[in-house]
């Protein structure tokens, strides 16, 4: 009985340990982006970018505390 033999689309490399298992990933950029938004008009003070990670191929967010100027 022949074997078959898998093959990848691309391959991924390892991810650090816990790097990118407990962050929420989004299918796509849009997805990211909406969600991104979302949280910073109900988080004042609250900046949020979105990234495509390198492990998955999913979208991650990424937040940054601003200071208040005004």
């Amino acid at each position: 009985m022949p074997r078959h033999n898998k093959s990848q689309k691309y391959t991924r490399a390892t991810p650090p340990t816990g790097a990118c298992e407990q962050k929420r990933r989004y299918a796509n950029r849009v997805d990211a982006e909406r969600q991104a938004e979302l949280g910073m008009l109900q988080t004042p003070g609250l900046e949020l970018t979105v990234y495509q990670c390198q492990y998955c191929r999913g979208w991650h967010l990424t937040s940054r505390q601003t200071g208040e100027s005004e």
